[in-house]
């Protein structure tokens, strides 16, 4: 039962986060690796952080969307074409058009088939907000030879394992709100061994 083994979880917890930190300090990059995929194997299935470098871009990926200054959605507001579907051209002007000065960059809405000019239009930019937590982290950085990777790559895995433990202490945040009962949190952790914790 998740309850019960609580403050199991959590010593160990503990002991794993300590060794990720001097870990971190001394770069010994094999202990802090384990110990983050220790960290990572104490959690039930549903609560464990993913590791995929698809799944990771995919949720950080920024929404691009062109704003279409000609037709509206049903609520009014305007439409929002995602940058994708969009092909921008430079329009050649006739000599009419090239004295009203509108010579410049254009695309097509597809959804009504009119032509913006670029310079005219609203571009809106979506993107996840600081903090954020998605349960999913990118492959962890590879050394590769070469002076230049050398003097990247520890601050590459540092910043990786921060990024870990971070969703490591979210996810254990919210296995602990879930499998505590209300009472018994002073009753439950009274016990948990915390001298590795106070000793890093």
């Amino acid at each position: 039962m998740p309850q019960a083994r609580l403050p199991d979880i959590n010593t160990a917890f503990i002991r794993y986060r300590s060794e990720v930190l001097v870990g971190m300090k001394k770069g010994d990059w094999d202990s802090m690796h384990g110990s983050l995929n220790g960290i990572n194997g104490l959690l039930p299935q549903e609560y464990q952080v993913k590791i995929s470098d698809a799944k990771y871009y995919e949720l950080v990926k920024e929404d691009i969307e062109y704003e279409c200054n000609s037709c509206k959605n049903n609520d009014g507001t305007p439409s929002n074409i995602p940058k994708e579907q969009i092909e921008v051209f430079t329009l050649y002007p006739d000599s009419v058009q090239l004295l009203l000065g509108a010579v410049g960059k254009v695309w097509i809405c597809p959804k009504c088939n009119k032509v913006q000019r670029l310079k005219d239009t609203n571009v809106v930019i979506t993107k996840l907000e600081n903090p954020y937590f998605l349960g999913v982290v990118p492959e962890p950085p590879n050394k590769k030879q070469g002076l230049m990777d050398k003097l990247t790559f520890e601050k590459k895995v540092v910043s990786w394992g921060w990024q870990m433990l971070n969703e490591l202490e979210h996810k254990m945040a919210l296995f602990r709100d879930d499998n505590w009962t209300r009472g018994d949190e002073l009753e439950d952790f009274s016990d948990i061994d915390t001298s590795a914790e106070e000793g890093s």
